[in-house]
């Protein structure tokens, strides 16, 4: 039986799960389970017509806690329903087939009790222990980092090596991720968890400018950091957006004279970008765009993808233009849906 969760945590499941009844027009009630004084207690009952369900709570369920779960369920021998405020895809997957029910408090339901049946989306609730699992620097590096490539371990060194950060930083980056269920204890990523979480908190704030710089420009790149020598191994601009995703093979159209979307390394960058190449009056004519880099790793690593669409300009890493294509709520999703790039493991 899994560990006790706390009584607050307990009190803010039980409403989030009458909330997603109530959402779907089902009737139900629910009461704190009575305890014995002798071994696991469920944590509380939902009465939903003639069936009454056990109900357990969870902050974080993995594929790997998810077995134990199942035990548990068929030890009952009753129905059952596990409401957490995250559940892995992958976990979803096996307690569907072992058939436990379940609520995933960022919106989504599955039921199956009596003639209620039912699996679908519902509003999302408030999660208590959201954190800041991936409000730093160093964790969305470190997420972008597995990404890259999501069907290998990665350890600490490994990681702090190639971001350029502190392992003691990116060790406690790595272990944040492990507790919420987004990163293996082999340092894996969690697909497409890991991406989705990482997304909703993924933020390009572009200013349009009236020009855009051009190779041969050597004082004015130098003091735009442009760095169009060596791309892939100093920091600089970087690609993004359409053309990145283009560039990177994404089944994405853009027309030959699409203006280009750019990050740059820091503000500073960013202010000087507008005042020599001026700061478009309309973003219909615009010559380019830019937008501080959300995280250093943007601009440090970058990718000479000049021999799959003829553009100059150095790109961004695959997960960072992914990001921003998933940004485009009309889109997005659909295009990285049907994006399945040779030689890459997809990360979403």
């Amino acid at each position: 039986m899994p560990r006790r969760s706390n009584r607050l945590l307990e009190v803010d499941a039980q409403e989030a799960l009458l909330s997603a009844l109530i959402s779907l027009g089902i009737d139900a009630e629910i009461t704190d389970a009575e305890t014995s004084g002798g071994g696991d207690q469920p944590d509380f009952f939902v009465r939903i017509g003639d069936s009454v369900l056990v109900g357990e709570v969870k902050s974080i369920v993995t594929e790997a806690g998810t077995e134990q779960l199942v035990r548990w369920a068929k030890r009952l021998g009753r129905p059952a329903i596990v409401v957490a405020e995250r559940i892995a895809e992958d976990a979803k997957a096996s307690m569907r087939r072992a058939g436990l029910n379940y609520l995933d408090r960022r919106g989504e339901l599955r039921l199956f009790a009596g003639p209620v049946k039912v699996d679908a989306k519902v509003p999302a609730s408030a999660a208590r222990v959201e954190g800041g699992t991936l409000s730093s620097q160093v964790s969305k590096e470190v997420a972008i980092s597995c990404l890259l490539q999501p069907d290998q371990p990665h350890g600490v060194r490994e990681v702090a090596t190639y971001i350029d950060r502190a392992p003691s930083a990116v060790s406690n980056a790595m272990a944040g991720l492990r507790e919420a269920g987004l990163l293996t204890s082999k340092g894996e990523p969690a697909v497409p968890d890991l991406f989705r979480e990482l997304s909703v908190r993924w933020r390009r704030r572009p200013v349009a400018l009236n020009d855009l710089p051009r190779p041969g420009r050597g004082s004015m790149n130098t003091q735009l950091a442009v760095g169009l020598d060596d791309v892939e191994s100093t920091a600089g601009w970087a690609l993004t957006d359409s053309l990145a995703a283009s560039a990177w093979g994404m089944p994405i159209v853009a027309r030959g004279d699409y203006p280009p979307d750019f990050y740059v390394p820091t503000e500073s960058i960013l202010r000087r970008a507008v005042a020599h190449l001026g700061d478009a009056d309309n973003s219909a004519t615009r010559a380019c765009t830019v937008a501080v880099a959300p995280v250093r790793l943007v601009c440090l690593h970058r990718h000479d993808r000049s021999q799959s669409n003829g553009q100059v300009w150095p790109v961004a890493n695959h997960i960072v233009v992914a990001l921003d294509i998933a940004a485009d709520k009309a889109r997005g999703l659909e295009v990285l849906e049907q994006w399945n790039p040779e030689g890459i493991a997809r990360g979403w």
